[in-house]
């Protein structure tokens, strides 16, 4: 098990190198679930402007990422937990609920990072997956339970094949795994796309996590920064074993800014919103199957082998960079990060020209 997680991380490590090599600058990368479009000039200026000099030798106060925090979700400080993205969220749970051959269970293909630290910190998995026609059925969720599962991960919405929990769904699963003794962490990076929150549950079910991320919705993936909502007891207890330091004052301020501006937040992702339905438009009409309706990303099948390869060669050659390694059930299969329409116009046109 050692061995092969070292070979995927090394394959990690070689895609990395291969995409810095590419022509970046004059690219457009639509594989890395980044923000598309640059943020106004300027906007680095505005945010380091007015930075007290003596902020630079001392170590990091959040305690105004936090009051911001605390308005923007309208829950108190005690609700919330910085983390250095989902990934530094994930890495705290695994630390602190968690020990070697406890049970686990998360949907797919989903989010990779779920199988690296089972791997890492020796977990058993239990992954439901999804049948040929991208369905869920999700009844297999309370069968696993039953298994004397830890932790239940759901994302929502799920990527790269997408799937949605309404709250009586969420609802319903904390009820359950409350049963059974069974945490359910919520993965909601992307909920400002149009997917529900299960932020509001948090202070009503004892056995629930919410974990969010400045990378998708504030299209801020450089800053590294994350956060966790709970109750306070379970607040409490995954502070204990973070970190101390999961942020730094750099970081705080560029998400104060944007905390503060939340009209240019949501003016982008009205934008992204037209370029994902500009896209899911134009490929309908060439009944080209596509999945995707709240996130930043689609998920575009085509009906062939031989027609995904010639498509991702063609859109390589024009620097538009998707993801298109998959392998099984999403072999033909292109995942995009969606930008404005603007953008999304460059990838329909080579789609077009080779279908």
């Amino acid at each position: 098990m050692k061995k092969e997680l070292i070979s995927n991380r090394l394959n990690f490590v070689k895609r990395m190198r291969i995409l810095e090599k590419r022509d970046l600058k004059k690219g457009l990368r639509l594989n890395r679930n980044e923000r598309v479009e640059d943020f106004p000039k300027g906007t680095l200026q505005k945010i380091f402007k007015n930075i007290p000099k003596y902020n630079l030798g001392k170590y990091p106060d959040h305690s105004e990422i936090y009051k911001y925090l605390s308005k923007h979700l309208n829950l108190k400080k005690e609700n919330i937990l910085l983390s250095s993205g989902i990934d530094g969220s994930l890495k705290t749970i695994f630390e602190t609920m968690l020990k070697p051959r406890d049970k686990i269970s998360f949907l797919d293909p989903s989010y990779a990072m779920y199988s690296v630290f089972s791997k890492i910190y020796k977990i058993n998995t239990f992954k439901i997956k999804y049948n040929e026609n991208f369905k869920l059925d999700k009844k297999k969720l309370y069968d696993v339970i039953k298994k004397g599962l830890k932790i239940l991960f759901i994302p929502n919405p799920n990527q790269p094949i997408e799937d949605n929990f309404s709250i009586n769904d969420l609802k319903k699963i904390c009820n359950f795994c409350r049963l059974h003794k069974c945490l359910v962490v919520i993965d909601e990076a992307y909920h400002m796309y149009g997917a529900v929150s299960a932020k509001g549950l948090c202070n009503i079910y004892d056995n629930l996590i919410v974990l969010r991320t400045f990378s998708k919705s504030f299209g801020l993936p450089s800053i590294r920064l994350g956060y966790i909502i709970s109750n306070a007891k379970i607040i409490r207890l995954l502070e204990t074993y973070r970190l101390s330091y999961e942020s730094n004052f750099l970081t705080d301020t560029v998400a104060i800014y944007f905390l503060k501006n939340k009209t240019m937040v949501e003016n982008y992702i009205k934008k992204v919103i037209n370029g994902r339905e500009f896209v899911k438009k134009q490929l309908n009409k060439k009944g080209i199957r596509v999945y995707g309706k709240t996130s930043n990303c689609l998920l575009i099948k085509f009906p062939s082998q031989i027609q995904h390869k010639k498509i991702t060669k063609a859109l390589s050659k024009e620097k538009i960079y998707v993801k298109s390694n998959y392998e099984g059930l999403l072999k033909d299969c292109i995942l995009i990060t969606c930008g404005p329409v603007t953008y999304m116009k460059k990838l329909i046109k080579v789609i077009n020209k080779n279908i």
